[in-house]
């Protein structure tokens, strides 16, 4: 039941800044979240890869306040 209610919570997170919940499963005793593919890899690996994408701090700043504002 907390997993289902967690589920409807996001799903009714429509902003910008988060990627979309397309959907979810709970079979065989797993609980996933299928979420819109977005080809720049996840954030954390954005944040922490040192590969790629080379954030500067203004550009850091500017998730962390997108993100911010996503979650009000």
């Amino acid at each position: 039941e907390e997993f289902l209610e967690i589920v409807s919570n996001i799903s009714r997170l429509h902003n910008s800044n988060i990627v979309e919940l397309i959907g979810y499963c709970i079979e065989h005793g797993q609980r996933l979240l299928v979420y819109e593919y977005f080809h720049r890899g996840s954030l954390h690996d954005i944040l922490h890869s040192g590969g790629d994408v080379e954030l500067s701090w203004n550009a850091r700043v500017k998730i962390a306040l997108g993100t911010a504002q996503a979650l009000e």
